[in-house]
């Protein structure tokens, strides 16, 4: 059976709501019936549109996480810093973003348990300017988390 994405499946019972429901109880002169539908149909659609919403601010985040994940090797480099217990952190967090979960919650469980393994690491394997310098990457991986979440709930970030 193929998977259908929550976001897809809400549109549709939406649109069947509106498209097919409401019109057979608008002649039946029940205003409330017809109001209660119309409403079932404009939230369904409403939580589609955040169910969707939410899977694209996750896929950002995964990007995000990559590219923080390359930062931290960069900054590893640049501190011509060993840090087997970190580089070994980035090699397996790079494997588990290889191939997400298709589930949106699963998935962004993942990218939380990635970034904190790394921040492990780092607290493990290095100690302070060289600690400050890898963990900025992660950090501004933290901060796409979060302004994706208040743009999620309908707020900016107050950078």
């Amino acid at each position: 059976m193929p998977y259908l994405h929550p976001e897809v499946v809400l549109r549709r019972f939406s649109a069947f709501t509106r498209g097919e429901v409401r019109p057979s109880v608008v002649g039946d002169g029940d205003e409330f019936l017809e109001a209660q539908v119309g409403s079932m149909s404009s939230t369904l659609d409403f939580l589609s549109k955040e169910v969707d919403g939410m899977r694209d601010a996750v896929e950002a985040q995964h990007e995000a996480l990559r590219e923080a994940l390359d930062g931290v090797e960069r900054a590893l480099d640049g501190l011509d810093a060993e840090a087997p217990e970190v580089r070994a952190v980035l090699e397996d967090g790079r494997d588990r973003l290889a191939d997400p979960p298709a589930a949106v919650y699963d998935h962004e469980e993942r990218l939380l348990e990635v970034s904190s393994d790394a921040l492990a690491a780092v607290e493990t394997d290095l100690e302070g300017e060289a600690a400050c310098a890898v963990r900025s990457p992660l950090y501004d991986f933290l901060r796409v988390r979060v302004t994706a979440q208040l743009e999620m709930l309908g707020r900016g970030s107050d950078d």
